[in-house]
C-alpha cells in the first residue's frame, strides 16, 4: 500500500479521536481499524502521550494530547498521527474548566498561547522520538493532525502558522480567530501593523479594526502560506462552535464537509449573529484585560481578577474545624473584609457586560419565537422573570454597598470583631436578606427553566451535536450502524417492520474470547492426553522393555550374577558356579480398567469442548446470517486485536 493513509475515513479518524477522551491503546485502536476495515493494521502501532514528557509543559494549561505511529519498513509505511485533545467542561478531576476557559481567553479574545505552544512542542518531542527509535529510515515522516473542538483550533493554527503537517483533519473544530493569531503569530502581528498602521506595543487596538476587514485579510494572508487542501474541517450544522463561529474576528481556513446529525434541528447560528458586533468587541476587550492574569495564574487567578473572590482562599476553609476557625478568626477576618472589598469593586463591572442580555433580550427571545422555540406568552412569562431577577440583584448589590458603609468590615478587623453585638446583628439581618433574595432567585431561574423548556433542549441538542459520538453516529448511520457511549459498534438491521440491533462489537468479543477459552481448554486437554500416554501408556512399555532388557542379560551374562548365590569360602566358590539362568517371564498387560477410564473422561471433555465450540461459533454465524453480503463483518470475527 506504500505510505498511503491508514486512517484514510471520517469514521475511522472520528473514532480513533473519541479514544482520546477514553481509553486510547494500541489494542484499541486495532479494534476499531478492523471493525470498519475488516483487515488487520498494515504497521506496527506504537503510542506516545504528553504525560510521557516530563518537560514538555510549563504550566498546567490543560493541554493533553496523543501521538499514534504507524510503522513498516518492508511495507514502506511511516505515519504519525497528533490528536489533541479538545475541551473538556473539567479538567483533571476539579471543576474548574480549563479548556473552556483557554476557548475565552485564548481564541475568542486571542490572548491566550500556552496551549498552542505545549501542543507544538508536543508535535517535535514526538518527531524526535521516533526517529531515536527507528534511526534513518528512506520513508519519509508522513504527519496528520487530527482535533475536536479545541484540538482542532490548536492543530489548524499550527499548520497555518508552522505548515507541520502533510493532513489536518478537525471535526467540529473551534475557529482560529484572527485576534489568536495575532498573540501567537508575530509575523502575522508584524503585517497587521503595517497594513493597519497599528501600535505595534498596544495589541488592544486589533479589537476597533472593522471586522470584516481583519478577516478579508487575515484568510488572504495564510492562505498564500499554507495550502488551503491540506485542512479538511467535518462540522455538524447544529455544533454550538459553529453557530459562534460567525462572530468577529474568526476566520475560515480549508475545505469544509456539513453533517446533518438531527434532521428536526437545524442551528443556533442565526440567533447568535443577533448579537451585535459591538457587544460582541466590548466582550472580548473586558476578557483580553485579563489575558496575562491567566496565562499566568490559570483559572483561579482569573476569578479572583474578574470578581475579587479568592477560589483557593475559599476551598482551603472547607479543610478547617471549628478549633480552626476560632485560633485563626483574626486572618479570616482579615481576609474577608479584603475579599468583599475587591468584591465590591469588580463585581459592578462584571455585571455591566453580563447586563448586555438585558439591552438585547427582547430581540434575542423574539428570535427563538420566530424560530418556533417559544409562543409570545412564553416570552412574555420569561421577560417579566428576567425583570424581577434584575431587581433582586440590584437590591442584593445595595444591601452589600450598605454593609460597607456601615464599616461593618472595618469593626470585623478589630480584636474585638465577634463581641461587638452592632456587628452581629448586621451580619445576621444582611444575611437574611441575602437568603431571602438568594431564595427568590433560584425561584425565578426555575420559573424561566419550565418557561423555556424548548430553547433549553436546543441549546443542550446544539451542545450534544458538538460531541464526537452524536458526528460518530451521524457518519454511521447511511451504513446501518451505530456507536454507544463506550464505542461499541451496532449493527441495526430492519426485519419486516422489527428493527434489530446487534452489538457486534461485544459478540466479537464473546466469540473471541470464548474461542481463546476453549483453544486453552483443547491445549490443556492435549497435555492430559499427552500425560496420560507418557505417565501410564509409555511409562508401562518403557517399564516393561527395561525388564525384558535386565531378563535378556540375565539369561546371556549369567556369571555376572554370581553374588545373588550368597557367599562361598574361595574353595567353595570354585564349585557352585552359576553357569545358566533361565527366566520363565509372564508379564500382564495394563489393566484395561485405566485405559478404559481415561478414554471415556477424554472422550467426555473432547465432546464438551465441540459443544462450546458449535456454540460459540453460532454468534458468528447469527450475525453472519444477519449481514450476510457484508464480507467485512464476517473477517472481523477471525482478526484479534488483543
Amino acid at each position: 500500500m506504500g505510505n498511503e493513509e491508514i486512517l484514510n475515513t471520517n469514521i475511522l479518524r472520528a473514532r480513533i479521536m473519541n479514544l482520546e477522551y477514553q481509553n486510547l491503546n494500541i489494542q484499541e485502536i486495532k479494534r476499531i481499524y478492523i471493525e470498519e476495515t475488516g483487515k488487520e493494521p498494515p504497521a506496527k502501532i506504537t503510542i506516545y502521550c504528553s504525560d510521557d514528557f516530563k518537560n514538555l509543559k510549563d504550566i498546567d494549561s490543560g493541554f493533553d494530547g496523543t501521538a499514534i505511529h504507524f510503522y513498516d519498513e518492508q511495507k514502506g509505511i511511516n505515519q504519525l498521527y497528533i490528536i489533541t485533545r479538545g475541551s473538556e467542561m473539567r479538567e483533571k478531576d476539579t471543576w474548574r474548566p480549563l479548556d473552556w476557559a483557554y476557548n475565552i481567553f485564548g481564541i475568542f479574545a486571542g490572548a491566550g498561547k500556552s496551549q498552542y505552544r505545549e501542543a507544538a512542542r508536543f508535535e517535535k518531542l514526538v518527531t524526535k522520538a521516533i526517529e531515536k527509535k527507528v534511526g534513518y529510515s528512506r520513508i519519509k515522516l508522513k504527519k496528520m493532525g487530527l482535533g475536536h473542538s479545541l484540538g482542532g483550533n490548536l492543530n489548524i493554527a499550527i499548520q497555518i502558522t508552522r505548515d507541520l503537517y502533510d493532513r489536518v483533519y478537525v471535526i467540529n473544530d473551534a475557529p482560529p480567530s484572527s485576534y489568536q493569531l495575532a498573540t501567537i503569530d508575530p509575523y502575522f502581528w508584524g503585517e497587521l501593523v503595517k497594513k493597519f498602521n497599528l501600535d505595534s506595543e498596544r495589541y488592544e487596538q486589533i479589537y476597533s479594526l472593522p471586522p470584516a476587514e481583519l478577516k478579508a485579510f487575515a484568510e488572504e494572508y495564510y492562505k498564500k502560506r499554507v495550502d488551503e487542501h491540506s485542512i479538511h474541517h467535518l462540522t455538524a450544522q447544529e455544533d454550538l462552535l459553529y453557530a459562534v463561529s460567525g462572530a468577529r474576528g474568526f476566520i475560515e481556513i480549508g475545505h469544509r464537509d456539513m453533517l446533518d446529525t438531527n434532521g428536526q434541528f437545524t442551528s443556533l447560528k442565526s440567533l447568535i449573529e443577533k448579537i451585535p458586533d459591538k457587544d460582541v468587541k466590548a466582550i472580548q476587550l473586558y476578557f483580553s484585560q485579563y489575558a496575562d492574569v491567566y496565562n499566568e495564574k490559570g483559572f483561579d487567578g482569573v476569578v479572583q481578577a474578574m470578581t475579587g473572590v479568592d477560589l483557593e482562599w475559599l476551598e482551603s476553609l472547607e479543610s478547617y474545624g471549628v478549633g480552626d476557625y476560632v485560633w485563626n478568626a483574626p486572618d479570616i477576618v482579615e481576609k474577608a473584609g479584603d475579599m468583599v472589598g475587591e468584591m465590591k469593586e469588580k463585581i459592578p463591572e462584571l455585571l455591566q457586560h453580563i447586563k448586555i442580555w438585558q439591552r438585547h433580550k427582547e430581540a434575542i427571545l423574539q428570535a427563538f419565537v420566530d424560530a418556533g422555540f417559544l409562543t409570545l406568552e412564553q416570552k412574555e412569562a420569561i421577560w417579566q422573570e428576567g425583570n424581577k431577577i434584575e431587581q433582586d440583584v440590584d437590591a442584593l448589590e445595595q444591601r452589600l454597598h450598605d454593609l460597607r458603609d456601615d464599616g461593618v468590615w472595618l469593626v470585623l478587623r478589630g480584636p474585638f470583631a465577634w463581641s461587638d453585638p452592632f456587628v452581629g446583628t448586621k451580619l445576621w439581618t444582611t444575611f437574611q436578606a441575602i437568603q431571602h433574595y438568594m431564595t427568590d432567585l433560584i425561584a425565578r431561574l426555575q420559573a424561566i427553566d419550565q418557561q423555556a423548556s424548548s430553547v433549553r433542549q436546543a441549546a443542550i441538542t446544539s451542545i450534544q451535536a458538538h460531541s464526537l459520538h452524536e458526528v460518530i453516529n451521524a457518519l454511521a448511520r447511511s451504513k446501518g450502524r451505530a456507536y454507544d457511549e463506550d464505542g461499541n459498534m451496532i449493527l441495526i438491521q430492519r426485519v419486516g417492520t422489527e428493527e434489530i440491533r446487534l452489538n457486534l462489537s461485544l459478540a466479537v468479543r464473546m466469540y473471541q474470547k470464548g474461542m481463546r477459552i476453549m483453544e486453552e481448554k483443547e491445549a490443556v486437554l492435549r497435555d492430559m492426553k499427552q500425560l496420560y500416554v507418557q505417565e501410564y501408556v509409555e511409562d508401562f512399555e518403557r517399564r516393561k522393555r527395561d525388564l525384558m532388557r535386565n531378563i535378556e542379560d540375565m539369561e546371556q551374562n549369567p556369571s555376572a550374577y554370581q553374588h545373588l548365590l550368597g557367599s562361598f569360602t574361595y574353595d567353595a566358590q570354585q564349585v557352585y558356579i552359576l553357569r545358566r539362568i533361565e527366566v520363565h517371564e509372564s508379564i500382564p498387560p495394563l489393566d484395561p480398567m485405566i485405559a478404559e477410564g481415561f478414554e471415556e473422561m477424554l472422550a467426555y471433555y473432547e465432546g464438551e469442548m465441540a459443544k462450546g465450540r458449535e456454540l460459540i461459533a453460532s454468534i458468528k454465524q447469527s450475525v453472519e446470517q444477519l449481514v450476510e453480503k457484508e464480507e467485512q463483518i464476517a473477517n472481523i470475527f477471525d482478526l484479534r486485536w488483543e
